[in-house]
């Protein structure tokens, strides 16, 4: 099936979906989030259509989902099987809604106490479009720690999937993604939408490293005190195109967005940064913050970068954005040429130093070691 041919008709128990699709369209080329992408061929191209049916999970130490299908979990988590859920009825991302629309079922994951959970998240069908979704609901007043690791070794395969996340009031979440895919064939594009109740945090940190085509759009809203501290870097090479769009929503007073983005692109990759923070108008005493920052090893690399801002209220603390595309700090490199350090491994040392700052808040040496491998192994 081409995903262009989904006739919508035939979900007619999904009728708000329906009328949702319709309004927007699918994407397209022109659609804002999807134009440094190349959505079409992806639309276009002929896949198997995988459809994940329930299995009786097995008792693990992590929440294993292999395509779409939950099979392991750990005993103290509440894990199960929903056929319809509240969907997001302002996300920008059409995706969101097609692979809702095509899901016919979610993976409720439910947190009732503060926990340190890992999501191990396989990709293995071959030749397949495979569309799915997760559902995380945070209990009030719990600290939740979330680990996502993806292991992809499709071939040719597509993938939609994406988590609806809802922080209840005084929650505090912190998800680290770390997706490494080195398959030039596989795509994939996650839509997320995360929810944020009064007082609640949202801490985010993604690492896309690797050569394969991924977009993630994530849709949060901020409500009344509400706060989200996201930090992104990318490593990017070959014919790589990794990125990650947002929407992020300060709809209640004194809410509060941080977002800083690094970014390392190689060979003729390209990388994407697309963020508009909205500060609507009840959001009063609200404050936003934007950094992207991208280094280029080399000059086909390129790099994609949008930091934006709307704001509906004239009583706001702090609103700062910003965005700088350069190649290697040529003085710096110099500087330690002349104190015998190799030029390889003096390279080295000035990426680790720019991406110091997101290594640093994030407190693991794992994924810094993670990022040197990966690093080297490119050189």
């Amino acid at each position: 099936m081409k995903v262009l041919d989904i006739n919508l008709e035939q979900f007619s128990e999904k009728k708000a979906l329906i009328q949702k699709l319709k309004s927007m369209g699918l994407p397209t080329p022109k659609t804002e989030h999807y134009r440094y992408f190349g959505i079409r061929p992806l639309l276009e191209k002929d896949y198997t259509r995988y459809t994940p049916k329930p299995l009786r999970a097995e008792e693990g130490d992590v929440v294993e989902i292999v395509d779409g299908v939950l099979t392991k979990a750990p005993k103290d988590i509440y894990v199960h099987i929903q056929k319809n859920i509240k969907v997001d009825d302002s996300h920008y991302d059409q995706v969101y809604y097609i692979s809702h629309l095509l899901s016919e079922h979610v993976i409720n994951i439910e947190i009732e106490s503060d926990t340190d959970l890992k999501i191990v998240q396989k990709f293995t069908k071959d030749g397949c479009f495979v569309p799915y979704r997760v559902k995380l609901t945070i209990a009030p007043n719990t600290q939740v720690n979330i680990e996502e690791e993806i292991v992809a070794i499709a071939q040719d395969a597509l993938y939609f999937y994406g988590y609806d996340i809802e922080i209840a009031q005084d929650a505090r979440v912190k998800l680290v993604q770390k997706r490494n895919t080195n398959i030039e064939n596989f795509s994939t594009i996650g839509s997320h939408s995360i929810i944020c109740q009064r007082n609640a945090a949202f801490d985010l940190f993604t690492f896309d490293f690797g050569n394969a085509k991924t977009l993630h759009n994530y849709h949060v809203v901020l409500e009344e005190h509400a706060s989200t501290d996201q930090n992104h870097v990318i490593f990017a090479r070959q014919q790589a195109k990794l990125g990650n769009t947002f929407h992020i929503e300060n709809r209640g007073k004194e809410s509060k967005t941080t977002q800083l983005s690094r970014n390392i692109l190689k060979d003729h990759a390209r990388g994407i940064f697309d963020g508009l923070l909205i500060v609507k108008n009840p959001a009063k005493y609200s404050s936003i913050y934007q950094d992207s920052k991208t280094i280029l090893l080399n000059d086909g690399a390129y790099m994609v970068s949008k930091p934006q801002m709307e704001i509906y209220t004239e009583y706001i603390l702090e609103a700062t954005h910003g965005s700088t595309t350069g190649h290697l700090d040529e003085e710096a490199l110099f500087y330690l040429r002349q104190r015998g350090i190799e030029k390889s491994l003096a390279k080295e040392m000035l990426v680790l130093s720019f991406l110091n700052e997101v290594f640093e808040k994030l407190g693991s040496e794992e994924i810094k070691e993670e990022f040197v491998k990966l690093y080297e192994e490119a050189q």
